[in-house]
């Protein structure tokens, strides 16, 4: 693993490693015959309380850093206004993945057990997209760790070259004032809203997820799906090939042979020929 950049610590996957994703049979057929992922946006993921965790976190350190009430305020109402849907928020979307291979809650929570797990060629899947994408990396559920990212980062930011780089410590951004000081907080609130997208709290650290983030502009073409009674904003993304596709794993609950065998029709068909199995957990029904 290795860093965004000198600046943002969120850790990365290398070539030769595996993503995969548990999704349902009709997904994989759309991935597979269509050569397009559904991404959704990143305001309507699982974990409602998810998009609060960087900003509690970062609000936390500004207090401890003797940051000025004024401007701890400020961040925090910008960033409760990207998160709930106004400003820059509204332009990102979030496509999921684990670092698990047979993971039982996994296999739950997506695909009712009886759908698929898609092994993933990272290096070849991040070639795929194109550079299309803002970022990516794995999710953090450490509190400790998240809030010694978000440390690390103001300091880089603010210090050591950074902004403010003649200032001793982060506690002098409450000297700014008129353009540097709007500069400073804007900077804050990015900080808040991307590190939104990599932390979650610990309860979900068996997803061991990793993203991909992307960005839109207001001409690309918005998408809508139903998911348990609740509509849910998403784009596509074509691919050119679907050459990183590894392997397909069915799920534990899936008993027929002939859904093995439909699946390998399907990826020979679109000249895709990978190894399909079954997973190793032993779920009777």
């Amino acid at each position: 693993m290795h860093y965004v950049d000198d600046m943002l610590y969120i850790a990365q996957m290398e070539e030769g490693e595996k993503l995969y994703h548990y999704t349902t049979i009709d997904a994989l057929i759309n991935i597979v015959s269509g050569k397009e992922l559904w991404i959704t946006k990143w305001d309507y993921l699982n974990d409602i309380d998810e998009l609060k965790v960087a900003l509690e976190i970062c609000l936390e350190v500004l207090k401890e850093e003797n940051i000025k009430a004024e401007i701890i305020r400020e961040v925090e109402k910008r960033v409760n206004e990207s998160i709930n849907g106004t400003d820059f928020s509204e332009n990102y979307f979030v496509c999921s993945f684990s670092c698990d291979k047979d993971s039982q809650l996994l296999w739950s929570n997506y695909s009712n057990y009886d759908g698929v797990n898609i092994e993933i060629d990272f290096a070849k899947f991040k070639e795929r997209l194109n550079h299309r994408f803002l970022w990516h990396g794995l999710v953090n559920y450490d509190f400790e760790s998240q809030k010694e990212c978000i440390k690390r980062t103001l300091h880089d930011s603010f210090l050591d070259g950074g902004m403010i780089a003649d200032y001793k410590s982060l506690n002098d951004i409450n000297e700014l004032q008129g353009e540097d000081y709007e500069i400073c907080v804007t900077h804050i609130e990015m900080i808040c809203v991307l590190y939104g997208m990599f932390f979650k709290r610990t309860g979900f650290k068996g997803e061991n997820e990793y993203r991909f983030v992307f960005a839109i502009n207001k001409e690309q073409e918005i998408n809508f799906r139903n998911k348990n009674s609740i509509v849910i904003p998403y784009i596509k993304k074509r691919l050119e090939e679907i050459d990183f596709i590894a392997k397909i794993t069915i799920g534990p609950t899936n008993k027929i042979d002939i859904a093995a065998k439909g699946i390998r029709e399907l990826l020979h068909y679109y000249h895709r020929d990978v190894n399909v199995v079954k997973s190793e957990i032993p779920l009777r029904f």
